[in-house]
């Protein structure tokens, strides 16, 4: 899409950086350290500079743009409020993966009781390879068998990985979050977008999360005796279509993002992507009526907040 296409997307819906009766009524927290002058921490605020800038209309349930520096709200559409957010559940089990220690050298295989009876497996039971790999493809691709696989082999098993899926959403402060599976299959796991916001921008601190944010479709080889040779190849495809879009193209890139859908929950894309003067912003959509007007409809809230507002 083009910005003549992004400009006629504009609606007589006003945005200001003040609070709306929809917008989250205060700030994420800062992040860390944006800048430093005479060693006293100087966080780059965005301010409007186009004051009758106008917002652009959403399918969408819920949305929420997002300041990734200093956690200003930019935008929001009924960001308080909790809704099935099918896949973007996989933050989460990738950040509770990561912080027991993902031993990417080891090996890891699907069972039969990993693969969903919903939807079609990316996987078949036998299959292995190594935790690295499948990190990687639990995120490009959103693999449930995946998420069930570390979920069985972490300690304690299964539900003392949900159970960390939880204590993890209670450190970061999710308010209107629930979790009762690693994949997100399940309708109740329900969380806000202003929830969302919050679970990938806490994501950005893990490498090995940022740097599969804007990973294109890539060969991925697995090991399985039922397999002629042993081994077979299967392509990786992300579900993120925005990783081929100009968002993805330098000056500008995908730092992290993730999709979800269910029938119960519509169409999610939670996304980070860093402008051409480095500015990061957040776009979460949640409830989207179809599954390409997502990413529409993130391309152009992102491409809005870098055009409305500056980083000063």
């Amino acid at each position: 899409m083009t910005l003549n296409h992004l400009v006629a997307l504009l609606t007589a819906m006003s945005l200001n950086a003040n609070p709306t009766p929809n917008a989250i009524p205060v700030r994420l927290k800062p992040a860390p350290v944006i800048a430093t002058t005479a060693g006293r921490e100087l966080p780059r605020v965005p301010v409007k500079k186009r004051k009758d800038s106008l917002g652009i209309e959403t399918t969408a349930k819920s949305a929420l743009v997002v300041d990734v520096g200093s956690g200003s709200v930019l935008f929001a559409k009924n960001a308080n409020v909790e809704r099935p957010i099918a896949s973007l559940t996989k933050l989460i089990t990738a950040m509770v993966v990561l912080d027991q220690g993902l031993k990417g050298d080891e090996k890891i295989a699907i069972e039969a009781g990993d693969i969903e009876r919903e939807g079609r497996p990316t996987l078949e039971a036998g299959d292995s390879m190594t935790r690295k790999e499948a990190f990687r493809a639990l995120l490009v691709e959103s693999v449930n068998e995946l998420a069930n696989a570390f979920a069985r082999t972490s300690p304690g098993g299964r539900a003392a990985f949900v159970e960390a899926m939880r204590a993890k959403a209670a450190t970061l402060g999710l308010a209107k979050a629930t979790f009762l599976d690693p994949t997100g299959i399940n309708p109740r796991d329900r969380a806000s977008a202003k929830d969302v916001a919050i679970m990938i921008r806490s994501a950005l601190a893990y490498p090995e999360i940022r740097e599969l944010g804007g990973a294109k479709a890539y060969d991925l080889k697995v090991s399985n005796q039922a397999s002629a040779g042993g081994v077979r190849t299967i392509k990786v495809k992300p579900t993120n279509n925005l990783v081929t879009s100009y968002l993805n193209a330098k000056p500008y890139s995908i730092v992290a993002a993730k999709t979800g859908s269910l029938p119960e929950a519509g169409f999610n894309l939670a996304q980070v992507t860093k402008s051409p003067g480095g500015q990061q912003v957040i776009v979460v959509i949640l409830g989207s009526g179809n599954h390409f007007a997502r990413f529409q409809e993130v391309k152009g809230l992102t491409q809005w907040a870098f055009n409305t507002y500056e980083w000063r």
